[in-house]
Parts: C-alpha cells; sequence; structure tokens
C-alpha cells in the first residue's frame, strides 16, 4: 500500500532538490507500518534574518488507524538537510515504538513488592 505523502513550504521556495529527498525518506516509513494512512511534511523557513541567517524546521505528521504522530515541532537547524535528519529520525523512533506497542512488544515492570523493601529480617 502507498501511503498519501503531501510536501508544503512555508515561507520560502521549494528547492527542487529537496522534495525528492523527502520522498525517498518518507517512503522508507513503510518498512516500520505497512497500514500509515497519509504523511504530511512542512519545511518552514522560521526566521529571514540577514545578519543570522535562517532556521528552518521540518515538520513531520503520520496518520496511522487510531494516532496521529508528529515529530520536528522543536527542531530547527539552519541547515534544511540537518533538520530534515533530524525530523525524520525522530518520526522513525516514533513509527517504531508505534509498531512495537502494536505488537504487544512492550516492557511491562513488575508492581514493587513492600515487603522487599522493608528492612525487617
Amino acid at each position: 500500500m502507498t501511503m498519501a505523502l503531501q510536501i508544503n513550504f512555508r515561507e520560502l521556495a521549494p528547492l527542487p532538490s529537496l522534495e525528492p529527498e523527502i520522498r525517498r525518506r518518507a517512503a522508507k516509513f513503510e518498512q516500520w507500518a505497512a497500514n500509515i494512512q497519509s504523511c504530511n511534511v512542512t519545511v518552514d523557513s522560521t526566521s529571514n534574518a540577514h545578519r543570522t541567517g535562517h532556521a528552518y524546521r521540518v515538520r513531520i505528521e503520520v496518520h496511522v488507524p487510531g494516532q496521529v504522530l508528529l515529530a520536528g515541532m522543536h527542531h530547527a537547524d539552519t541547515e534544511v538537510y540537518a533538520a530534515l535528519g533530524e525530523s525524520f529520525a525522530a518520526m522513525d523512533r516514533q513509527l517504531e515504538d508505534y509498531v512495537r506497542r502494536r505488537r504487544g512488544q512492550v516492557k511491562h515492570h513488575a508492581p514493587a513488592d513492600p515487603a522487599a523493601d522493608s528492612d525487617e529480617p
């Protein structure tokens, strides 16, 4: 199944080399979860200062059954490809955790035994 992918650029002109890179990285999401309904990627230039340069933020929103996963909300970098890498790595981790929870591969901690914590013999 191929997911619906939407790419948006805000406050900057679409970079010709960036869109294929986003498509390539987003296609890898399907290796984690085949049931991805849609993926929205927004590339945003957060500042337009001449002295400090641009700061780029890449926000990824993935819709899976019963849940929406978000990544990249706080990743801002002066290099657009660095921001892209950080956001996609964060989404990879979230999808991996999502699949583990769906499979029931989550560690369950045993309840604390109050008798074991006492110093009495």
